[in-house]
């Protein structure tokens, strides 16, 4: 009987624990379904053409790409790992887009190497003393 009882509390624990991770995991998804609903997927463009984008009209370029999610595609050029901070560069080797990452990618920024051509999801912000700024970067 006491060993019944202590099944029938083990099961009810186990089910307990089970229900929660389900909970949270869903509440996670649901969460990130909601980000990506707000902030859409992500514009892809590289970064000749972003930069291209600010050079001929600011203006117009701010409306599509400002505080949204863009995919930027380049050519590593500057990095500080300490901040952490990339610019990527254009076909000229000169860096045009300055990439600002979260704190958890430092690792991985410091990783990069100049010339390499990476992919990074950020948000937009516009034009930041004569380059185009993105931020909240994470390396795809």
């Amino acid at each position: 009987m006491k060993g019944q009882k202590n099944l029938v509390t083990l099961l009810i624990i186990f089910g307990l624990w089970l229900g929660l991770i389900l909970g949270c995991s869903s509440l996670q998804k649901a969460t990130e379904q909601k980000r990506i609903e707000r902030e859409g997927t992500g514009i892809t463009i590289s970064a000749e053409d972003l930069y291209k984008a600010y050079e001929s009209n600011e203006a117009e370029a701010d409306k599509l790409y400002q505080g949204k999610i863009v995919i930027v595609t380049g050519k590593v050029g500057i990095i500080d790992a300490k901040i952490p901070l990339v610019f990527l560069m254009d076909a000229h080797q000169k860096p045009n887009i300055q990439c600002g990452f979260t704190a958890d990618q430092k690792d991985a920024v410091s990783k990069l190497e100049t010339g390499q051509t990476v992919t990074v999801k950020a948000k937009g912000v516009g034009k930041v003393l004569g380059s185009v700024g993105v931020i909240d970067g994470v390396i795809q």
